[in-house]
């Protein structure tokens, strides 16, 4: 089981966050942060992968890359819940989980409400 941390939104509804390592950040960065909203953290690395990709030396690329992989793996999901945040999100649990749709399905049983989605329902 993995922790998330659980965010709701008062119009757009819940999110959550794997806390931790991010494989997918890993091994797609730029792509990931695309997929995760996380537009000028995507253009950043897209970028900074382009000019890698311009060095002729294979092992300042290889290098380089391994770094930016293992920052973004690392710092990923941090950026998710800065961007969530930013964005009117608030924390409303930390829970177990092996998905995020698992974590955000056992936070609303916990609360024991009838309907507690909002017209959108869960945020993708």
């Amino acid at each position: 089981m993995k922790q998330y941390t659980v965010f709701q939104h008062p119009t757009s509804g819940y999110e959550a966050v794997k806390n931790g390592w991010s494989w997918p950040a890993f091994l797609f960065t730029w792509i990931w942060a695309f997929v995760k909203r996380l537009f000028l953290i995507g253009w950043l690395v897209l970028l900074l992968v382009m000019a890698l990709s311009s060095v002729p030396s294979p092992e300042v690329w290889l290098v380089g890359n391994l770094i930016v992989s293992i920052a973004m793996g690392a710092k990923g999901n941090e950026l998710r819940v800065k961007r969530l945040r930013a964005s009117g999100y608030e924390e409303v649990a930390t829970v177990e989980a092996r998905t995020p749709d698992e974590a955000v399905a056992a936070h609303i049983a916990s609360q024991g409400t009838e309907n507690p989605l909002p017209p959108e329902g869960i945020a993708r």
